[in-house]
């Protein structure tokens, strides 16, 4: 058991810390990581978090520890740092996304700024997640402050290319597969409401129908003899998919959710005013629950369009996420229910969430892993993001705890 005196330390020390922790999350901010690309155009060559990794590196080098940097390529490094003895029982990851969402239109302030106002500090990426990210070293900070020799190891992930699909193998892919592993993780994804058990999966596809082009003015068009039109054959595609139902079981940390078709999400087609369109494509994305699988979802689509006549289309896989939970009872859960309770006052719940994340990578790599438990905000993946500086004191405080609690300190 650890003493409540090393709590109260630990709470003191990341008070004490605290302006320092808010200029370094300001600065994260203000480096611009901005992730505009899809998963099929990122790109190792191009150093969308370099800056942010130079900074995070930089931070955790003067506080006496040894970040190492880990990537495809040198313009696109994970840092990854490890804390603790050569010889553990008890491991834990601390991993989070460096790259953002690209801004969106509409931002009254600096997208960039990092100001901060009325508690609340301000940019792309204030609140997912590079609040959470100040979070991880500014614990770990207050720990070596507070004089904890940890009786575990502690591995801290900053990791790239997240925010195109939570699918890339540059970021904490790369680094499982550069066999990092530990016996639990922690996502610092915001919103300290829900500790996140699980995450939904996700299956996004293009469907391209193939007609036959033919001037709008010529005979054989208007006798029905020569030309099909694409467009209207994705119109049947649509309606026939519309209320396409995707069997499930249910899933504990999903109540009340359900796999959810969305089709189309973006369409294009035809090249002419004058001229039968010979190519319709659009996009669908397909939200999966605990046991669906993407060739599963592509045989009931399959189905469905069987029944159009004449149909002639194409079908590309673009993405494929599983869908994953862990128990509710999981030590690494029920520590932060604790810690959330003794911090902020109320207990979080414990449930699923909607969107995916990096998570899914760990827990099938048998790690069980929080998907989402951090510092509170709004306006991410919309205008005018920002992370509240008094939920991350906190969230960071809790974080210290659970990672002695978990771990362990040595006498």
């Amino acid at each position: 058991m650890i003493s409540s005196r090393l709590f109260q330390r630990i709470s003191a020390v990341v008070s004490k810390n605290f302006s320092e922790q808010t200029s370094f999350a300001s600065a994260l901010v203000r480096e611009d990581s901005e992730n505009p690309y899809t998963p099929e155009q990122s790109s190792p060559k191009t150093p969308i978090e370099l800056g942010v990794s130079e900074l995070i590196y930089e931070r955790l080098r003067s506080f006496g520890l040894p970040p190492r940097r880990l990537g495809v390529s040198k313009k696109r490094p994970n840092v990854v740092c490890y804390w603790g003895p050569r010889r553990f029982r008890k491991s834990m990851i601390l991993n989070g996304h460096m790259d953002t969402a690209p801004a969106g239109e509409g931002y009254t302030l600096d997208p960039h700024s990092g100001a901060v106002r009325d508690g609340k500090l301000y940019g792309v990426g204030a609140a997912d997640m590079k609040g959470a990210l100040s979070a991880y070293v500014y614990a770990v900070k207050a720990l070596l402050d507070s004089g904890v020799a940890l009786d575990g190891r502690l591995v801290l992930e900053f990791t790239v290319d997240e925010e195109p699909g939570g699918c890339s193998e540059f970021g904490t892919s790369y680094l499982l597969g550069q066999g990092i592993r530990a016996r639990v993780a922690i996502i610092g994804e915001p919103g300290t409401d829900t500790i996140s058990i699980g995450t939904r999966g996700g299956y996004r596809f293009k469907l391209t129908v193939f007609g036959e082009a033919i001037h709008t003015g010529r005979r054989a068009w208007e006798r029905k003899e020569m030309g099909r039109n694409a467009i209207l054959d994705m119109a049947r595609v649509i309606i026939a998919l519309e209320n396409l139902e995707i069997p499930f079981k249910p899933a504990r940390a999903f109540q009340r959710r359900s796999p959810v078709l969305t089709f189309p999400t973006k369409i294009s087609g035809g090249v002419s005013i004058s001229s039968v369109p010979d190519k319709c494509v659009a996009y669908g994305d397909v939200r999966l629950m605990p046991g669906n699988s993407d060739k599963q979802v592509k045989i009931w689509i399959r189905e469905k369009l069987a029944g159009i006549p004449g149909l002639r289309y194409e079908f590309e896989d673009l993405l494929f996420v599983p869908s994953v939970e862990i128990d509710r009872k999981e030590e690494i859960v029920e520590l932060l229910s604790t810690h959330t309770k003794e911090v902020l006052g109320f207990a979080p719940k414990i449930e699923g969430s909607g969107p995916w994340n990096d998570a899914w990578m760990l827990v099938t790599h048998d790690i069980p892993t929080v998907s989402g438990f951090g510092p509170d905000g709004e306006g991410h993946h919309g205008v005018n993001e920002w992370v509240d500086l008094e939920s991350l004191r906190k969230v960071t405080e809790i974080y210290a705890r659970v990672i002695v609690e978990y771990l362990g300190v040595r006498e």
